[in-house]
C-alpha cells in the first residue's frame, strides 16, 4: 500500500508532519482529517529521481503511446475527490501523476500540472491536450469561475461514465450476433474450401442430371477454392480503402448524414445524435457555460460531421440574435419536430435546460427500446441465414445422391 508524506495542522493550529499509509490520497486525506488534521500538504513517498537521458527517453515513449478513455476517466474522478476533501490543485496533480500506470496520461499530468504551477487555469492547461474532451474543459472553466470546481468534475464524469456505460452495453448486445455470423462465415468457408472440392469428383461421375442446388454447388467448388487468395487480397483491399475513404471529410459527410435512413439502424443513429446534443447541450447551460460556448463544445464532442455542419449554422443564428428552438425546429434532417417545440416551451418558461433535459430522457428511452428491437432482430436473422446455408448444402448433396440412385437404376 502507497505510503503518503504529509503538513498539516493539528487542532491547536501547530504544524505536524509525518507519514500515512493509504490506498489512495482521497483516503489519505480522510483520514488525516479524521485525526483533526488540516492538510497542507501531501504527496506520495517518491521513488529516486531517474537520470535526465532516461526521463527524455520515457517521455518520448509516454508521447507515442494510447490513452484510453476510461483511464482519464478515473483520473477526473480522482481529481473531484482530491479536490473536495480540500487538497490543493497542484498537489492533487502531483499525486495523480505518480500513481497513474499509463506513461502517456502521466506525461500529460506533468503537463498539466507544470503549467498550473506556471499559473495558467486548469481550464486552459487541460485544453491544451487533446484527450480532455472540450465538455470537460467547458466544466473547468465555469467551475473555476465560480469556485465549484469539484462540483463541475463530478457533472463532467458523471456524464462521461453514462456515455460510456451506453456504448459498452451496444457493444456488448453486438458480442453475440457477432460471434453468431462469425462462425456462420467459417462454416462456409470451411463448406466451400474443404469439403465441396472433395465431392467433386463423386458429383460429376454421376449421371443423369443433377438438380440445379447441385449444380450451383459445382460451380462454386470449381471457381471459388483457387481463387480463395484473390478473393482474400481483395476484400483486405476493399476494407482497406472503405476505412481510408472514411476519414476523407466529403465522404464521411455523406456517410454522416444518410446513415440515419437506414432500415433498423437509422432511427438508432439518429436518436444517439438527439441524446447527445440534448444531455451536452443541458449540463453545460445548467453548470453556468454561455448558449455559444455550449454549442461549441457540444460541436466538439460530437463525431458526426452532418450534425457538426447544423450546430454551425444554429450558431451563427443564435449569434443573429434567434431563439435556439428557431434552427433547431428547420434542422429536421437530424432533429424530430419534437425538438424544437420543447425548446420553444423551456425559451417561454425560462427553462431551456429543463426542457433539453427532459428531452435527452425521452430520447434515452426510445434509443434504449431501438436498441433491444434491433438486437432482437439480428440474432434470430443470423441464426436463419447460417441455417439456410447448411440447409442449401445438405439439399444439395442429398439431391445429388438421390440423382445418383436413380441415374444407376436406369443401367
Amino acid at each position: 500500500m502507497p505510503q503518503f508524506r504529509y503538513q498539516a495542522l493539528d487542532a491547536g493550529g501547530r504544524r505536524v508532519r509525518g507519514e500515512v499509509t493509504a490506498a489512495s490520497p482521497a483516503q489519505a486525506a480522510a483520514l488525516l482529517r479524521s485525526r483533526g488534521f488540516t492538510v497542507t500538504e501531501l504527496r506520495e513517498v517518491e521513488e529516486a529521481p531517474a537520470q535526465p537521458a532516461a526521463k527524455e527517453r520515457r517521455d518520448l515513449l509516454a508521447q507515442l503511446s494510447l490513452v484510453r478513455q476510461g483511464e482519464v476517466l478515473l483520473c477526473l474522478k480522482q481529481l473531484a475527490s482530491l479536490v473536495r476533501a480540500g487538497v490543493s490543485l497542484t498537489l492533487s496533480l502531483s499525486v495523480l501523476e505518480k500513481q497513474t500506470k499509463s506513461r502517456k496520461l502521466r506525461y500529460i499530468l506533468r503537463q498539466v500540472r507544470e503549467a498550473v504551477e506556471g499559473g495558467v487555469p486548469l481550464s486552459e492547461a487541460m485544453a491544451r491536450h487533446r484527450v480532455f474532451p472540450r465538455l470537460v474543459t467547458s466544466l473547468v472553466r465555469t467551475g473555476e469561475a465560480s469556485g465549484l470546481l469539484d462540483v463541475s468534475l463530478e457533472r463532467a464524469t458523471r456524464y462521461w461514465e453514462e456515455r460510456l456505460a451506453l456504448q459498452r452495453r451496444i457493444i456488448s448486445g453486438i458480442i453475440y450476433p457477432a460471434l453468431v455470423f462469425v462462425a456462420a462465415l467459417g462454416a462456409a468457408i470451411f463448406l466451400i474450401a474443404y469439403v465441396i472440392p472433395r465431392l467433386l469428383p463423386f458429383l460429376q461421375e454421376i449421371g443423369g442430371e443433377l438438380p440445379w442446388n447441385t449444380q450451383l454447388l459445382i460451380r462454386i467448388g470449381e471457381v471459388v477454392p483457387p481463387n480463395l487468395p484473390k478473393i482474400g487480397l481483395g476484400t483486405a483491399g476493399f476494407l482497406v480503402f472503405l476505412l481510408v475513404a472514411l476519414r476523407i471529410p466529403f465522404l464521411r459527410y455523406y456517410l454522416d448524414r444518410y446513415k440515419i435512413y437506414l432500415p433498423v439502424l437509422g432511427e438508432i443513429f439518429q436518436y444517439a445524435l438527439v441524446v447527445h446534443f440534448a444531455k451536452t447541450m443541458a449540463l453545460l447551460l445548467q453548470s453556468g457555460v454561455s448558449m455559444i460556448e455550449s454549442l461549441r463544445a457540444t460541436k466538439e464532442t460530437v463525431g458526426n460531421l452532418a450534425l457538426q455542419r447544423i450546430l454551425e449554422r444554429i450558431e451563427e443564428a443564435v449569434l443573429a440574435g434567434e431563439s435556439l428552438s428557431t434552427p433547431l425546429s428547420h434542422a429536421t434532417s437530424i432533429f424530430p419536430p419534437m425538438v424544437g417545440s420543447m425548446v420553444r416551451v423551456g425559451e417561454e418558461t425560462g427553462g431551456v435546460d429543463g426542457a433539453l433535459e427532459m428531452l435527452a430522457g425521452v430520447y434515452q428511452e426510445l434509443l434504449e427500446t431501438k436498441i433491444e428491437r434491433a438486437l432482437s432482430l439480428i440474432e434470430p436473422l443470423l441464426i436463419v441465414l447460417m441455417g439456410g446455408m447448411v440447409a442449401f448444402v445438405a439439399a444439395a448433396l442429398i439431391g445429388a445422391i438421390l440423382a445418383s440412385y436413380g441415374a444407376m437404376s436406369h443401367r
